[in-house]
């Protein structure tokens, strides 16, 4: 990796292809410069591709405990470059240090979790063959081959290295596109693999923003995995469907925690506002919209309230709420929250930037917001927390599985078998009962969306499933000249495979006896 030192001034990184167009990596929280980099080209995009699966063909060929175990190479790597990882992160995204870490400790938990549970997975499963017990037969999972890895800004290294690490568990290779806001944060993914000492080319970065992105789509990948704004999404289907491409869209939210009136006010409003504004509210799982039984409205407002009062707001490492990563973002919650105004909605707390020149937003409590409102909506990405008052549970569920989202959600109740049967009905990819966002953590649990919020799998084996394709084998074991409904047909074969029909249909105890009389009417052959 180049590093995050500024260049220069005036200087230009070259590219394999000559001078090339290059971004400006700007640090949110003072404006600086962090680097800059050259545009991956169209052209070099594809010759990555190309050289990608090339190496693909010996990784995959290995057996999968023998690619596993070089896959442990990536633990002591992540150890080493910790601290690296997590000063990249802070300095292209603002976050508070904490949460750069909890990126870090994420993708070990997966790492670790596919090391143990991948051997399992990816072995030839036996099947049953039935009545045609002369058989065998078995499912082998087989790589896709080059894996396309688009993903966002908001978390910058989790949502790079996990797919990327599953596409390698798979025996994929994989070629990553950061966003064009942290590719210094993406570059890491090909120092920790050189690191773990993984073949040259299995994993590529290229740096650009949409048009880099369209280039990796249309590059020949085997399948893309796609993290970001729905918007964006629609437009990589689009062109992946020009080549009967395959993609998992993990796309956005507009996540709801549904109140009852017998939650833990103090637990539910510490955790509710921490969903809500870590990373700025910068996350697609983000509490976006609070339903809250009207019994205790009030009472948990107040909650809300004191635990807001406690954040630690700027631009340093060491907030508890950071800046808007991008000047697009920042506008874009700015406009919610002034839609939301415009409609009556009545901001309790916060509602602006902390001063005129900043780009950090206040975190935002509001009431009384109009179920027409942007902020009901669609995604805000931002420190924005509407509360709504409900008469019970069968309204507030009305209303969470109102919209066209379905990511993630939370219920809050100390009747933990009432907060399953109301996580059951949800529309979510998700539901958490009595906390919030920690099922991404949980390396076994597979994670995604419907909706507006995309579809397929990552993290667990349904993230390895995304990324292998199954391969069906049989073997017959008898090895006869012929098998009975083989040409020629016969009256002979033709009784036998409908007697066999016949212990099928009814089992063996009362298919044998009209077996026996079948055969004794019609006598032999």
């Amino acid at each position: 990796m180049t590093g995050i030192n500024v260049p220069e001034p005036g200087s230009r990184p070259p590219s394999p292809d000559g001078w090339a167009e290059v971004i400006r990596v700007i640090r949110p929280t003072d404006g600086s410069l962090v680097g800059e980099l050259a545009v991956t080209s169209g052209h070099e995009v594809a010759r990555r591709v190309a050289r990608a699966r090339v190496v693909q063909r010996g990784w995959g060929s290995l057996e999968p405990k023998d690619r596993i175990r070089r896959l442990q190479g990536f633990l002591e790597a992540l150890g080493a470059r910790a601290e690296e990882i997590e000063e990249t992160v802070v300095a292209e995204t603002g976050k508070p240090r904490t949460e750069a870490l909890l990126e870090v400790m994420t993708v070990t938990e997966q790492l670790r979790y596919y090391l143990r549970a991948a051997p399992s997975f990816l072995k030839p499963r036996r099947v049953s063959t039935g009545w045609l017990a002369w058989k065998g037969a078995s499912i082998q999972r087989d790589p896709l081959g080059v894996i396309g890895v688009i993903s966002p800004w908001n978390h910058p290294f989790a949502l790079s290295m996990t797919p990327v690490l599953t596409a390698l568990f798979g025996g994929n290779a994989a070629v990553l596109k950061p966003s064009e806001h942290t590719p210094y944060t993406g570059l890491l993914a090909e120092d920790l693999s050189r690191d773990a000492g993984l073949p040259d080319d299995l994993v590529q970065v290229v740096i650009g923003g949409g048009s880099t992105g369209e280039a990796l789509v249309r590059a020949g990948v085997d399948k893309i995995l796609f993290t970001g704004a729905a918007e964006t999404g629609r437009s990589v289907l689009a062109v992946a469907a020009e080549s009967l491409t395959p993609a998992a869209l993990e796309l956005g939210g507009n996540d709801p925690a549904i109140v009852l009136e017998d939650a833990d006010l103090e637990r539910t409003a510490r955790g509710i506002v921490w969903g809500s504004f870590m990373n700025a509210g910068q996350n697609c799982m983000a509490v976006e919209r609070a339903y809250v039984v009207e019994r205790v409205f009030d009472a948990f407002l107040r909650e809300v309230l004191a635990q807001v009062r406690k954040l630690r707001v700027g631009a340093t490492s060491r907030s508890s709420v950071g800046p808007m990563a991008t000047a697009a973002q920042l506008r874009r919650v700015e406009e919610h929250l002034e839609d939301a105004v415009s409609r009556g909605a009545v901001v309790v707390v916060g509602g602006g930037r902390t001063d005129p020149a900043s780009n950090v937003v206040e975190p935002t409590v509001l009431t009384n917001v109009d179920t027409g409102s942007l902020l009901m909506l669609e995604e805000t990405f931002g420190p924005v927390l509407p509360l709504i008052s409900v008469k019970d549970a069968e309204e507030a569920l009305k209303l969470a599985n109102s919209g066209d989202f379905g990511l993630s959600a939370s219920v809050w109740t100390q009747d933990r078998s009432r907060g399953r049967e109301l996580a059951r009905r949800i529309r979510a990819g998700s539901v958490c009962v009595n906390d919030v966002l920690v099922q991404y953590a949980l390396a076994g649990l597979p994670f995604g969306g419907t909706g507006e919020s995309g579809y397929g799998r990552s993290n667990g084996l349904e993230g390895l499933g995304e990324v292998t394709r199954t391969r069906s084998v049989v073997v017959d074991r008898l090895g006869l000249k012929r098998e009975l409904w083989w040409f020629p047909y016969s009256r002979v074969s033709e009784r036998l495979l409908r007697s066999l029909f016949l212990l099928r249909w009814k089992g063996w105890l009362r298919g044998l006896p009209r077996l026996v009389a079948s055969l004794v009417k019609r006598g032999p052959g």
